[in-house]
């Protein structure tokens, strides 16, 4: 089993590589995520929807296992996203030029940091910028002071603000403290696969929101509704997780949205959407409820 890590800040991974467009081949070379956002019309993102173009995203520095390649593409493994189908992880591709060689371990016990702000500047050791990365980034670290962490990454050693590992918001509990963290990205586009800040879609903002305070959940709604806690519709309380089903509720698992308190829900709604609160009995989504669960306790 051949494991590579991420080398780029937020690598997208494809249903297949056919799916790709002339619109696609920059990033596909450069990874550059912000230049290929600018670029996509409101038509491009639909397509990639109704596709299922990009069926999630890996960040810098996560291991994949390396299935097969063809061509400049790898067929990988995303082990930190669990997967019903598939137990080494999320199954998709990737272009060959966004993945490390190897993966070296290093010989020496180490700790890990997660990235909880939006965006955090990862610098060489010369403090000079080398890339921007996403919150939910986790980085191998080998010391760190009150200003500086020091960290081991694929692009070689670094630093990063001590404050990039501090969270912003507070709660009396981790629901709140989810619920507060997904409340800084209202008006985030929505992005088909996505769970970054530059854009997510519905089951990828509930993986972000949990994967940045340490708790597992797996990453497609269907998996998030079969695990966790159930929770009945009197005890739904901040952090919650509300589902949306087919058939009136009945059917196969389509949305998920985070229970905001007062009958509200903060989601990622649609394409062309964006990160909204809105009130759950109101929503169009209304009549499909299908349950709810809790992860964070």
């Amino acid at each position: 089993m051949e494991i590579r890590r991420i080398k780029v800040p937020t690598a997208l991974v494809w249903s297949a590589p056919t799916v790709a467009t002339e619109t696609d081949q920059t990033y596909l070379q450069d990874g550059d995520l912000t230049a290929w956002l600018a670029a996509l019309q409101p038509a491009d993102r639909q397509r990639l929807a109704d596709k299922n173009g990009i069926v999630t995203e890996a960040l810098f520095n996560d291991r994949v296992v390396l299935d097969r390649q063809e061509g400049d593409w790898a067929h990988v493994f995303v082990t930190r996203q669990a997967n019903r189908l598939e137990r080494r992880g999320y199954p998709g591709w990737i272009p060959m030029a966004q993945l490390t060689t190897s993966d070296a371990e290093l010989e020496y016990p180490t700790t890990t940091v997660r990235l909880v702000q939006p965006t955090t500047t990862l610098l060489d050791t010369d403090q000079q910028p080398v890339l921007t990365l996403p919150m939910g980034t986790i980085l191998t670290t080998t010391s760190q002071d009150a200003e500086w962490i020091q960290v081991v990454t694929p692009l070689g050693t670094g630093q990063i603000p001590a404050a990039a590992a501090q969270l912003g918001v507070t709660g009396v509990d981790d629901g709140d403290r989810i619920l507060a963290l997904g409340r800084q990205f209202i008006d985030t586009p929505y992005l088909w696969g996505g769970l970054t800040p530059a854009g997510f879609d519905c089951s990828g903002f509930i993986y972000a929101l949990h994967r940045a305070l340490g708790i597992p959940v797996p990453r497609d709604a269907q998996d998030q509704f079969a695990n966790g806690y159930p929770v009945a519709p009197e005890e739904l309380t901040a952090g919650d997780l509300v589902f949306f089903a087919t058939d009136h509720g009945t059917g196969t698992i389509h949305h998920v949205g985070l229970y905001a308190g007062a009958g509200q829900i903060l989601h990622a709604p649609k394409p062309g959407g964006q990160v909204e609160e809105i009130s759950m009995a109101k929503s169009a989504f209304a009549p499909e409820y299908a349950g709810a669960r809790r992860f964070w306790q």
